[in-house]
């Protein structure tokens, strides 16, 4: 298949080889998230609970630093977004203000063999400068590495400070590319089929990220199946695989939802 990655002719050679480790040869990618310790301090398995996962086949993981370090053999086949950013947690009371920062650097994450970095974006937010601002010092240093940054888009904050509507979503991923995002994840418009407005205001790759546990595993490989129809280039699901029973069989479900085939 003719990959369908949107890259400008200004893409370092570096960043566009490690793009398609994150993404398959069609353009499009199941990515499994597993970050979520770091803030919950519960959640995903450790390096020793991935076989299943692993298993079903996953194109990339997005994981923490002590995954990427401790499950290096395990994640050797597969593409590895790294997340950057974090330093608070949901064990008080949630913040008002946005005091996440950035933990570690685009060299640390090279030494780990990162084939891209993740950080939070909040546009809309009460304080969004802080994390507008932080997105672009990584979007600086990995330019300069060859080293693709996503940008996890919540318009207003996970605080709602604005309307989660289809505008706003496309508004706020706009943003975020332009101030040098090479892949987006972000929430999926209520209704999936105006997923096409977001994806057509979005010239670089653009995964739905999946939330909270579904009701059923139909229903998460539906969204998948929804939004690459609508356009997007995959999924980025935690929950709705490591929270599942069977995440082999999930995640095999979610390739051939995304890529059309197991």
């Amino acid at each position: 298949m003719t990959s369908s990655l949107r890259t400008t002719s200004s893409t370092a050679a570096g960043k566009l080889r490690r793009l398609h480790r994150v993404f398959a040869g069609d353009g499009r990618s199941v990515i499994v998230a597993m970050d979520h310790a770091g803030f919950q301090g519960y959640g995903p398995p450790l390096a020793d609970g991935l076989e299943a996962i692993l298993a079903g086949g996953p194109d990339a993981v997005l994981v923490g630093w002590n995954l990427a370090r401790s499950a290096a053999e395990q994640l050797s086949h597969f593409g590895l977004v790294l997340r950057l950013d974090g330093g608070t947690s949901e064990l008080g009371e949630r913040a008002s203000s946005d005091p996440t920062g950035l933990l570690y650097t685009a060299e640390a994450a090279l030494s780990l063999g990162a084939d891209a970095v993740a950080v939070m974006v909040y546009p809309g937010a009460r304080e969004e400068h802080v994390s507008l601002r932080r997105l672009a010092e990584l979007c600086t240093e990995c330019d300069r590495l060859g080293l693709p940054v996503m940008a996890e888009v919540v318009p207003g904050s996970f605080g709602r400070h604005i309307e989660w509507s289809t505008q706003n979503i496309s508004r706020s991923v706009r943003i975020a590319v332009e101030i040098g995002a090479d892949i987006i994840k972000t929430m999926s418009p209520q209704d999936v089929t105006e997923m096409s407005k977001v994806v057509a205001d979005c010239p670089v790759p653009l995964v739905a990220l999946g939330g909270p546990r579904m009701e059923s595993e139909d229903d998460s490989v539906d969204l998948a199946r929804n939004v690459v129809a609508a356009g997007a280039s995959g999924v980025a699901f935690g929950r709705n695989v490591w929270e599942s029973p069977k995440p082999e069989a999930v995640v095999r479900r979610l390739r051939e939802a995304v890529h059309g085939h197991l």
